[in-house]
């Protein structure tokens, strides 16, 4: 027996062994190769359904906090030239994910886009600020009943029969919302409908045309141009102004930040489901859950945040 047969017998392991090495690399590859179905599910799942769920908490937390803000008598017109220039800040970490921008002649795209965020925006803000929240937070889910209007008429989609059963819901449902009693202000409950009904179907314009243009221009340079435009915009309210900016009490910052941050963060969130996975339907159906989550944030917390819905008879919040 050589030297070398009696030391590999002694000193087994001092012997190569690159099948260990082969074997360990192969099982790496499978186990990788058989969990990335699974974790493009959960990417898909949490982009679809994830990020609408978190924007509609989010909106429920910034309708009470606008509601809130109310109370020292800011007008609708500052309130949202603030909640625009912070939504405007928030979006431009997306530049990270841009790519080459698309010719001048596309330019008009996020401005259109940036017209109905500022016009959603500000009917939206005057219904939970002026109106009840009760009433307006619901009523803003009939963007998804706008949402495949706007794609059939746009030609971007069928409008099926389901859709019109969600009319004849979303039209029994305003019904209901409509409900009050003896000491409701009905003529509150009307106004809360038409301005939220009207920044539903703007947001909802606003949803389709993202969808519809932002891969054109890449999903990181068109959402922070838009945003950045809304702003510009945003400059026509200052003329509508009662007071300038800085004679906003210090008191009433806490509620008007964090109103405008909330409603900054739940706008990335349903606009990146949107862009990204472009399930803009199934997204808003989620979304529409803002209004559920904002009766129970009225229930819970309205009586010490100021809300007048809080008053509100058990009955009355049930039926909305």
């Amino acid at each position: 027996m050589g030297y070398r047969h009696l030391a590999a017998l002694i000193l087994p392991s001092l012997e190569p062994r690159p099948c260990l090495a082969l074997y360990s690399v192969h099982s790496f590859n499978a186990l990788f190769f058989a969990w990335k179905p699974l974790l493009a599910d959960l990417v898909t799942t949490i982009g679809v359904l994830g990020l609408p769920l978190l924007a509609a908490i989010l909106f429920a937390g910034s309708a009470l906090l606008m509601k809130r803000t109310t109370r020292w008598g800011i007008e609708i017109w500052r309130v949202s030239f603030v909640c625009n220039v912070v939504s405007a800040v928030t979006f431009q970490p997306f530049w990270l994910l841009a790519g080459d921008l698309p010719a001048w002649s596309l330019w008009w795209q996020p401005l259109v886009v940036a017209l109905m965020y500022v016009v959603g925006q500000v009917l939206t803000l005057t219904s939970l600020s002026q109106g009840e929240i009760s009433v307006a937070a619901p009523v803003l889910g009939l963007k998804i009943v706008f949402v495949p209007i706007f794609l059939w008429l746009l030609g971007a989609g069928l409008l099926p029969v389901s859709t019109w059963l969600a009319c004849l819901g979303a039209t029994l449902a305003v019904m209901l919302l409509n409900t009050t009693d003896a000491s409701g202000d009905r003529g509150k409950v009307v106004f809360s409908l038409v301005t939220a009904m009207s920044g539903a179907a703007a947001f909802a314009l606003f949803d389709v045309c993202v969808q519809l243009w932002s891969p054109t221009w890449g999903r990181g340079a068109f959402l922070p141009v838009m945003m950045g435009m809304s702003t510009l915009l945003s400059f026509v309210l200052i003329p509508f102004f009662k007071q300038p900016l800085r004679s906003i009490p210090r008191d009433a910052w806490p509620s008007l930040s964090g109103a405008a941050a909330l409603i900054a963060l739940q706008a990335v969130a349903i606009v990146a489901s949107v862009a990204f996975w472009e399930q803009v339907a199934v997204s808003n159906v989620v979304y529409s859950t803002r209004g559920l989550w904002s009766l129970a944030a009225v229930w819970l917390l309205g009586r010490y945040l100021g809300a007048s819905d809080s008053s509100l008879t058990p009955r009355v919040l049930l039926l909305r």
